[in-house]
């Protein structure tokens, strides 16, 4: 039993000399004072931000047709494949295509060659017919022709006219045939080099691919859609509160997560055409070239549209301002280190920042760390001060 009160009392002045010590710390650093951060309050500009979820998408995207119904013979790409402009997506069975263009070209050759000679032949036909009705009406004029004679020759001459026009104008149908034969043919081979490969018009990802070995291609619908991996953009539906406040060309900020993306960005567009279905605008924002790389189209963005700036106004760290019973309050640090507490009105909320509408005027020493500790008239030390 004696052992046990011994022990107690062992104990017991333990805890006592501890208590003893925290409170002379306590004291010390009391009659230091608190310590705290500070920083100058200054005046600058801030914006109202607006966070929007958005999508990436592409800026172009193209779609390769062909005017035929062919067989593919082979396919080198997939949906979802990247590809370079230039590249073979699919080779298509185009021997007949091409040799039916080969064939038209020829015949119009041969019509257009063929046009010139007679051209050339029939004029001087004419030519020579027309000199004769100048070379009778002369010697009509002499009597040494007769009248009949005179309209002979102009009969010939009217003949040889003729037949020159309706001969050239069945050769130039011919041609014009040819040549609609031809750009017929040429509608159906583009994109299509001389061995029937089909070739990626831009570089980017095979949004879709509908061509397969040994099946036939249709016109009515595209062999493959490419959609730019460079010229990106993102799609953002906005209320009718915030469209108002949007502007082609305003500063936008943007996070891609899934991409690791994070940077600023300018509104290429803004409908002011509402949409029936969601009640929503639509804004484009252009994605900077640098940045464009990585990202995929159907990536979710966050998107942070800046509003109603305002200029030379009093701004403050946002976590400065407490908010109390009577109000939002800041603590301000007097030359004597003593810490004050000072009624504010709050503006806009920015960027870690907040305009102070009142309260204060710009160059007061601001505590920004440690002010939850603070009353009015505590002594602070100043451990860190961006002054």
């Amino acid at each position: 039993m004696k052992k046990r009160i011994l022990s107690f009392s062992l104990a017991f002045l333990f805890m006592f000399s501890l208590c003893a010590c925290s409170k002379d710390e306590v004291q010390e650093e009391a009659s230091d004072g608190i310590p705290v951060e500070i920083t100058l309050v200054e005046k600058g500009s801030i914006s109202a931000e607006n966070n929007v979820s958005g999508q990436v998408a592409s800026g172009d995207t193209q779609s390769v047709f062909v005017a035929l119904s062919v067989r593919c013979l082979d396919t080198y790409v997939e949906a979802g494949d990247t590809v370079s402009a230039g590249q073979t997506i699919c080779t298509l069975d185009m021997a007949s295509t091409w040799a039916n263009y080969e064939v038209a070209v020829m015949s119009y050759e041969n019509a257009r060659t063929s046009y010139e000679d007679q051209s050339a032949v029939l004029s001087q036909q004419v030519a020579m017919a027309e000199k004769n009705v100048a070379d009778t009406q002369a010697l009509f004029e002499l009597g040494a022709a007769s009248q009949l004679e005179v309209d002979n020759a102009r009969l010939q001459y009217e003949n040889a006219l003729a037949g020159m026009n309706n001969a050239l104008g069945q050769l130039e149908i011919a041609m014009q045939n040819y040549q609609a034969t031809i750009a017929q043919l040429e509608s159906s081979l583009t994109n299509i080099d001389r061995n029937g490969n089909i070739i990626s018009p831009i570089s980017g990802t095979v949004q879709a691919l509908n061509a397969a070995a040994n099946t036939f291609v249709s016109p009515s619908a595209p062999v493959a859609t490419i959609v730019s991996n460079t010229d990106m953009e993102i799609n953002v539906a906005v209320s009718e509160a915030l469209v108002s406040k949007l502007t082609e060309g305003g500063r936008v900020h943007v996070v891609i997560s899934s991409a690791g993306k994070e940077f600023d960005g300018t509104i290429d567009t803004v409908s002011r055409a509402i949409n029936p279905q969601t009640r929503l605008y639509s804004v484009t924002i252009k994605v900077p070239s640098a940045e464009a790389g990585g990202l995929l189209t159907g990536m979710f963005a966050d998107v942070t549209f800046y509003t109603d700036t305002q200029d030379n106004v009093v701004l403050v760290p946002t976590e400065a301002v407490q908010t109390g019973t009577d109000g939002q309050y800041v603590y301000i640090v007097d030359n004597n280190d003593q810490a004050h507490q000072l009624s504010v009105t709050t503006g806009l909320v920015g960027d870690g920042v907040t305009e102070v509408t009142s309260g204060l005027t710009g160059g007061e020493r601001l505590v920004t760390v440690g002010q939850f500790y603070l009353s009015e008239g505590t002594p602070v030390r100043i451990v860190s001060a961006e002054v």
